[in-house]
């Protein structure tokens, strides 16, 4: 089991033992309205679930106890990055560590005793590997993490599609032959210190831009599972590529 930064340098902590409690509960954000003496009542769901509140409980022992707790407490302390938390080698959850104290007890003088939360910004776990080719090979809908292109014309609006979920970069913002990126999510300065995720990120010739409108479903790509990542369609970008990972519920 590791954590590591989810862009930039890696900094990864490997657990030198698994915790000995991973805690890991799926909730759906449906709502529901009950209906006074009926036996049939009502339900409002988009399909989505609520961010994963994980709690961890475990220990550190031997001789560098003291700094394997220092490690995994400064990517709980360092909430301006997004996290990847692995509980296995092919999978991660993507969010921030949320607390983590000791919880030594009398006689165990040896050990660090630790638990630590983590809260997830998505409901889903995502492969390890990015692809650019294939299948969403998971149980669950993933997202289009990242596409790269090159302006072909900068009179002309950039648009992205997976068939239900569209949106279209006005072109205003770019120029022919600029290089054209999109994220999923990335971590953005809202100033004085702030940062705050920010989704459907794009960059143009590296710099971030706005002038991007929804013009299907909400507005972000995703892969159904068993779905090609062909699906996906854009328009007026040179050689784009499409990267994902696959979606997996738990």
């Amino acid at each position: 089991m590791k954590i590591e930064n989810y862009s930039g340098a890696a900094d990864t902590f490997t657990f030198p033992h698994n915790p000995n409690v991973f805690d890991d509960e799926l909730v759906p954000n449906n709502t529901n309205t009950l209906i006074p003496y009926a036996s049939q009542h009502i339900f409002v769901s988009g399909g989505g679930v609520n961010p994963k509140k994980i709690v961890l409980t475990g220990h550190f022992d031997g001789a560098n106890k003291n700094t394997n707790y220092q490690d995994l407490s400064k990517h709980v302390f360092e909430t301006k990055k997004l996290k990847k938390l692995y509980f296995g080698t092919d999978r991660f959850y993507l969010g921030f560590g949320k607390q983590i104290k000791q919880v030594n007890t009398g006689g165990r003088t040896n050990l660090i005793d630790y638990i630590m939360s983590f809260e997830t910004i998505t409901g889903i776990i995502l492969g390890n590997t990015q692809r650019n080719s294939g299948t969403n090979e998971g149980n669950v809908t993933t997202y289009i993490e990242e596409i790269t292109g090159t302006i072909t014309d900068g009179a002309v609006d950039v648009t992205v599609t997976d068939g239900t979920n569209s949106f279209t970069l006005d072109s205003s913002t770019f120029a022919t032959g600029n290089d054209f990126v999109y994220k999923f999510v990335a971590m953005v300065s809202s100033g004085g210190g702030i940062y705050i995720t920010e989704y459907r990120y794009i960059t143009i010739e590296a710099s971030q831009v706005k002038g991007i409108k929804t013009t299907g479903g909400d507005g972000i790509p995703k892969l159904a599972p068993g779905a090609n990542v062909s699906t996906i369609t854009t328009t007026n970008l040179t050689t784009s590529v499409e990267n994902f990972r696959d979606g997996w519920s738990s």
